[in-house]
C-alpha cells in the first residue's frame, strides 16, 4: 500500500469514528441528512468513503426520505450501490413501521377520526408506489380488534371483494369497521369510485349488523376522514 493510500485510509477511518461518536453522544438531531445516510452506509460499505455517495443519493431522489422510498431496483441503478446497500436502504421504512407498531401496548381506542388517522397513517410509511387497502375491525366501544390488509397493488388497481370484507369482519367479531387506503403520489381526496364503493359497503355491512363508521384516505403527509366531511357524512348513516 502506498503512503497516499495509507493516508486516505486513515482519513476515512477517522471520519467514520467521528460520525459514530457524534451519533452516540448527541443522536441524530445535530447531524445533517447526508451524514446520517453516510453512517448507515458504513454497515454495507465497510471500506470506502460514503460521503459522496450519500450526497449523490439525496440529489438523485430529491430528499433524504425519498432515498428510503426508492425501490430496491431503483437503488441498484446508482453507481456505488450494490445489493447489500440497496437492501439496507429499502428495508428502512418497513423496519420503522414494525418498530412503531410493536411499541404500542394495551388497548387502542379508535373511536375518534383523529385517533384513526394517527394510527393508520403509520401503516403507509414507504408505500408511495403501491395502493394498499386496510380494514380496521373494532369492538362496540371503538377499541381495535385487528388491522387487516385486504389488498395491495398499483395505483387504482386494488379491487376489494365483498365476501372477503364480510368474512374478515365476522372472523374478528367486529361491531364496527373503518376502511383506509392510500393514494400513491396523489391527493387525499376521494375519487368517484371511492365514494361509490364506500356507499355500497355501508349497505352490505349494515345488512349483517356491522357499521362502517369511516373511510380514511391518505396521500403522503395528508389525510382525510370521509365521515368528518359534511358532503360525505350521509354515506355512513
Amino acid at each position: 500500500m502506498s503512503e497516499k493510500d495509507r493516508k486516505e485510509k486513515n482519513l476515512h477511518a477517522n471520519h467514520r469514528a467521528r460520525l459514530r461518536e457524534t451519533f452516540i453522544k448527541a443522536g441524530a438531531d445535530g447531524m445533517p441528512d447526508h451524514n446520517l445516510l453516510e453512517l448507515l452506509l458504513f454497515y454495507s460499505i465497510p471500506r470506502k468513503d460514503t460521503n459522496e455517495l450519500a450526497h449523490n443519493l439525496i440529489e438523485t431522489f430529491g430528499s433524504f426520505s425519498r432515498v428510503f422510498d426508492a425501490s430496491f431496483e431503483q437503488l441498484l441503478e446508482i453507481e456505488g450501490i450494490g445489493e447489500s446497500s440497496a437492501l439496507l436502504l429499502s428495508s428502512v421504512p418497513a423496519i420503522c413501521r414494525r418498530y412503531i407498531e410493536s411499541s404500542v401496548s394495551g388497548k387502542i381506542n379508535l373511536s375518534e377520526p383523529d385517533d384513526v388517522i394517527n394510527y393508520i397513517t403509520k401503516k403507509f410509511y414507504g408505500k408511495n408506489k403501491h395502493e394498499v387497502f386496510y380494514m380496521l375491525c373494532l369492538d362496540g366501544t371503538g377499541n381495535l380488534i385487528n388491522c387487516c390488509k385486504l389488498g395491495e397493488g398499483s395505483s387504482g388497481s386494488v379491487v376489494i371483494d365483498k365476501r372477503n370484507v364480510l368474512e374478515t369482519a365476522f372472523r374478528n367479531n367486529a361491531d364496527r369497521v373503518v376502511f383506509a387506503h392510500n393514494h400513491p403520489n396523489g391527493v387525499a381526496a376521494p375519487s368517484k369510485d371511492d365514494v361509490i364503493m364506500t356507499s355500497d359497503f355501508c349497505s352490505v355491512l349494515k345488512g349483517v349488523g356491522i357499521r362502517l363508521v369511516d373511510h380514511i384516505i391518505v396521500a403522503g403527509g395528508d389525510s382525510i376522514s370521509l365521515a368528518s366531511v359534511d358532503k360525505f357524512k350521509n354515506l355512513f348513516i
